[in-house]
């Protein structure tokens, strides 16, 4: 089972598998969505403001659940 996961974790950030391909083409797909729904505003200083603040609220949470899934399942056993 570890083999398992530990191959489907390399093959998805190898530069030259489908799977990175996929990872990259998500993580690119949720920063467009971020920007465009913060965007969308009336008042174009209301909509700068949601920019940085989604956009930032969207780094942290990629950084943290990344290291949280590598604090979960990072570890090898001796």
């Amino acid at each position: 089972m570890e083999e398992t996961i530990r191959e489907l974790v390399i093959s998805a950030f190898a530069i030259d598998s489908f799977g990175s391909i996929v990872l990259r083409g998500i993580i690119w797909l949720a920063i467009a969505m971020v920007i465009i729904i913060s965007a969308d505003a009336a008042d174009p200083d209301k909509a700068s403001k949601n920019l940085k603040s989604n956009l930032g609220f969207l780094l942290i949470f990629m950084v943290l659940s990344g290291g949280l899934v590598y604090l979960l399942f990072g570890f090898t056993k001796a």
